[in-house]
């Protein structure tokens, strides 16, 4: 890797366990549901699935009212700001499931209305997880606040280009954006994580 400040997170798929709430949430069933056909989507999914994250720990300077400022970009929101309060360093990361989930999603469009649901039910979940899986490792030794990601509140979504750009997620993840900053593949996530600081430092210093 050329950048050396860019940090990769790159799992077998097995040690991702899609979260059991998430999944209901996005099938609109009740938690712990199962089915010999969902089961088959989830072995299919984990066949193909390829988790990557990409992320830097960077200052970010709040000195502005309502403005982030980044060594990439000057962010106006007062969410994103609120989030951000009393951090001085920020976790920025991307990350994917591999563009061979949307392959087998647009395929099983075609196939199998069904079994497109399901999967991308978990596909989702298994993102959201993954996700999840990355702020547990950042968190070891950081003392964070909740992540925070372009789209939510009043964070613009078009964050996501000089965002992308910053972690050269054209070469790390494969990710792209549309004209409509809309992520390919499609089950990505980017987002902001602030650092209070380290878990090893002492109170009150």
């Amino acid at each position: 890797m050329i950048n050396k400040e860019i940090s990769m997170i790159m799992p077998d798929a097995h040690l991702i366990e899609i979260n059991r709430n998430e999944l209901a949430l996005r099938l609109k069933t009740e938690r712990g549901y199962t089915s010999p056909q969902l089961e088959a989507c989830k072995n299919r999914l984990l066949d193909v699935i390829s988790y990557k994250c990409a992320y830097i720990r960077i200052p970010v300077d709040l000195s502005k009212t309502g403005v982030c400022i980044f060594d990439f970009a000057e962010v106006q929101s007062r969410d994103l700001y609120k989030n951000l309060s009393g951090c001085k360093e920020v976790y920025v990361m991307a990350l994917t499931t591999g563009i061979a989930v949307d392959r087998l999603l647009a395929r099983l469009n075609v196939v199998s209305q069904a079994e497109h649901f399901m999967t991308d039910a978990l596909s989702s979940a298994a993102a959201e997880s993954f996700c999840d899986y990355v702020c547990k490792i950042l968190t070891r030794d950081t003392k964070c606040v909740p992540r925070f990601s372009p789209g939510f509140g009043d964070l613009s979504i078009t964050l996501q280009k000089p965002l992308l750009a910053r972690l050269d997620a054209v070469n790390n993840l494969g990710i792209t954006l549309n004209s409509a900053y809309l992520m390919t593949p499609v089950k990505s996530i980017t987002a902001f994580m602030g650092i209070k600081g380290n878990k090893n430092d002492e109170e009150g210093l």
